[in-house]
């Protein structure tokens, strides 16, 4: 007898099953998938039991009549293509034509389905992939699936089940991220007769949508943490929501990536993100709703059974347009709200392309923002914060230095309070930068050298930056396996023995590769580190260096926050003061 067999049709559908569904979460995403891709503008889902009791999605999209319902549930049965050149440029979520028919194997499925203009509406009753009834419905536009007893005749996979608390956790992250990816559609999310999710779309376009969307998903604490980024370049469009840098999180828990509306769990996008950040992570993580449009012919969302990953035929522009944006956008944020208002004239929901993206290299100011300067962080602003005086534009006449920290200056009849180190830090980094830029760095030879003794893998990661970090103003020299030396800085910056041993610590540690680490980046880890040796809190400033201090600080892109995301300064208004010694005018 022959060895090799071909494997009955129950075996087949569920091995397919076990690549497409591996948890509750993948049987709602794909059901989810399916109603966007029939043009649903609402959907609403019921859960019992974690998704192995019951998944139910209700959609009001075009529906299916009755021999349409029938094939839905075969193999290899789509509507979004025809040859196999369609998938190069598709537009849907879906187009493998395995989901239902995965679904249907490993669970008691109904659907029934209503198509406009039909009799009736009808449905189909089976279990473990075989049909066992066919039902005429009701005519209620739209279809309805319901998945029940998931996993009923795979109990081997049943058992590699989360507990139901983490399962409840990923059906809701699945919903979040379809209602983030999706803000022209509504949706409703009940599990066990409890609503969790209630997100309607509103007619405010694309950013109205998406801030409510992310206040309601995030939570207002992190939302209010989040900036508007947009960036475009030939062929590609990015945009969404992102961390400020003074504004970061303890987890990754908060991050959400979409390529053409499609959830994905990437690591080039999640790298390229976090490399826009340069080092204002100081070890926390960035929130976002980070979206990337592309021609559908530039990306394979195939090569993950799931489609939860994604290959891009241009790697590096994609990295670097990402990065870029999140940089230059968070430089140039000098407002701690965040600025969501709709474009003017938008009054209905649009496509997620229709945000006016920069064209320029430089990004405008902001036209519609108030309030020019910066709160402490976690804070709410003053109430006439929206009236604050940009202190750039008014005379400061310095009133002292408190705690030896911070420098007190009266502005436009009210108080500006200055962190005299995170203000240095700034002047200092954007200095550097310029100098650097131009190929001008005035560099000041040591008359005792510093030394620091490394490990002798830190040490090696040390040399094979030495050529490029003398070309940033550092002459740094070996004395044995293990020993440091410095012999020469960039003269803006004062290094002593301990700073100097963290310094080239730190970069051991985080340059990597030479080749392989971006220009920008690498200057900007250098400014920020040696900036990082600057202007102490708790020494003294004298009254002609602070006011020096902010004539410098004046000339820079961001006065707002030091390299790291912290705020320089913040103002206190005359009647904000007044009101605080409950007096009913302004000093």
């Amino acid at each position: 007898m022959p060895e090799i067999k071909v494997l009955p049709e129950e075996v087949v559908s569920k091995i397919a099953a076990g690549e497409v569904i591996e948890r509750p979460a993948s049987v709602l995403k794909e059901l989810m998938e399916n109603s966007l891709d029939a043009g649903a503008s609402k959907i609403e889902i019921e859960i019992k039991k974690a998704g192995r009791g019951l998944i139910r999605v209700h959609d009001d999209g075009r529906g299916m009549d009755r021999e349409d319902l029938r094939l839905a549930l075969g193999r290899h049965a789509t509507s979004k293509l025809n040859v196999f050149d369609d998938i190069y440029s598709l537009a849907t979520f879906g187009f493998r034509g395995e989901a239902l028919y995965s679904v249907f194997a490993v669970s008691r499925l109904k659907m029934a389905s209503f198509r406009a203009g039909a009799d009736s509406g009808y449905a189909i009753e089976g279990e473990g992939g075989r049909v066992t009834a066919e039902l005429p419905a009701p005519p209620v536009k739209g279809t309805t699936i319901e998945a029940a007893d998931l996993f009923f005749n795979t109990p081997a996979r049943a058992k590699f089940m989360k507990s139901d608390a983490a399962e409840r956790a990923q059906l809701i992250k699945t919903v979040e991220e379809a209602a983030l990816a999706n803000l022209g559609v509504s949706f409703r999310l009940v599990i066990d007769g409890t609503e969790i999710l209630s997100l309607p779309a509103l007619p405010g376009g694309l950013w109205e949508n998406l801030k409510n969307r992310a206040a309601a998903i995030f939570g207002r604490n992190i939302y209010g943490g989040l900036a508007r980024v947009e960036g475009k370049t030939a062929g590609m469009a990015v945009y969404g929501l992102v961390s400020r840098p003074d504004a970061l999180s303890a987890t990754r828990a908060n991050q959400h990536f979409f390529v053409n509306r499609r959830p994905v769990a990437s690591a080039l996008l999640r790298q390229a993100f976090y490399r826009g950040y340069g080092h204002m992570l100081t070890g926390r993580h960035p929130a976002c709703a980070l979206f990337v449009e592309l021609d559908p012919g530039s990306f394979d969302a195939n090569i993950h059974p799931q489609k939860r990953d994604v290959k891009f035929s241009s790697e590096n522009e994609i990295f670097k347009t990402i990065s870029n944006t999140i940089y230059e956008e968070l430089l140039s944020k000098q407002t701690a709200a965040v600025e969501m208002t709709a474009p003017a004239g938008e009054s209905r929901f649009a496509a997620p392309d229709v945000p006016a993206y920069r064209e320029g290299a430089a990004p405008p100011p902001p036209a519609a923002e108030t309030g020019s300067l910066f709160d402490a962080p976690g804070q709410a602003p003053p109430q006439d914060a929206a009236a604050a005086p940009d202190w750039r534009g008014h005379d400061l006449a310095y009133l002292g230095q408190l705690a030896k920290s911070y420098l007190l200056f009266e502005s436009a009849a009210g108080l500006l309070v200055v962190d005299q180190h995170a203000a240095q830090e700034r002047v200092l980094f954007e200095k550097y930068l310029d100098e650097f830029s131009k190929g001008s760095i005035k560099v000041q030879p040591l008359l005792v050298p510093l030394e620091t003794e490394l490990s002798r893998s830190q040490m090696e990661t040390v040399l094979k930056w030495r050529d490029w970090l003398n070309s940033a103003g550092f002459e740094i020299d070996q004395r044995g396996p293990a020993v440091a030396l410095l012999r020469a800085a960039p003269a803006l910056f004062y290094f002593t023995q301990p700073a100097f041993a963290e310094f080239l610590g730190y970069l051991s540690e985080v340059l990597g590769e030479p080749e392989k680490a971006a220009e920008d980046i690498k200057r900007n880890i250098i400014a920020t580190m040696a900036c990082k040796k600057s202007i102490k809190a708790h020494d003294f400033v004298k009254p002609q260096e602070a006011l020096r201090l902010m004539e410098d600080l004046k000339k820079t892109k961001d006065s707002y926050h030091c390299p790291h995301g912290r705020p320089t300064l913040f103002y206190l208004s005359g009647s904000d003061i007044a009101r605080r010694f409950q007096r009913s005018s302004a000093l």
